[in-house]
């Protein structure tokens, strides 16, 4: 699994549009090859009605609960279930 980190700014088809400036979006892949990782961490935020500023390049390879923190551990096993779980952490100013 994966923890892939980027941010983003709402489009007009987001719940959040209007109302932040942008956010730092966290998602947990349970994916096996790193590249089909990333076109799912896209995939998922535009689904979701964001635009893409960046994706970091660096990630985070978890092999098990051990290696996330405690307060991660219920993204880290929504991913196990689902193939990914996905947190935006929004700002209102810069």
């Amino acid at each position: 699994m994966f923890l892939i980190n980027a941010q983003a700014i709402p489009t007009k088809s987001s719940d959040q549009y209007g109302k932040v400036l942008g956010a730092y979006v966290s998602l947990y892949i349970n994916y096996k090859d790193i590249e089909g990782a990333f076109n799912l961490v896209k995939f998922y935020i535009e689904d979701e009605g964001w635009e893409i500023n960046e994706i970091d390049d660096e990630y985070f390879t978890l092999s098990s609960k051990e290696d996330i923190d405690d307060d991660q551990i219920e993204l880290y096993e929504e991913a196990l279930k689902y193939g990914y779980s996905i947190i935006f952490n929004c700002y209102e100013e810069e």
